[in-house]
């Protein structure tokens, strides 16, 4: 059994390239990413805690030698 192949590949190579582009009907958008604010709460919370702290130990030293 031998096989015919009606349109020979070398007519079709080599594959032409065009200049334009496979687009959609809306122009191409992406979301501009911004970091959510609530990122920067667990820092503050430690240094306003940490502020804290040290307020109430050095009221808690100065309240005790006096």
């Amino acid at each position: 059994m031998t096989l015919v192949n009606p349109e020979p590949a070398g007519r079709n190579l080599p594959a032409t390239s065009t200049d334009t582009r496979l687009t959609v009907a809306e122009p191409d958008r992406r979301p501009v990413w911004r970091q959510p604010v609530s990122v920067a709460y667990l820092p503050l919370g430690l240094v306003a805690f940490i502020i804290i702290a040290f307020a109430m130990a050095m009221w808690t030293f100065l309240a005790a030698t006096s």
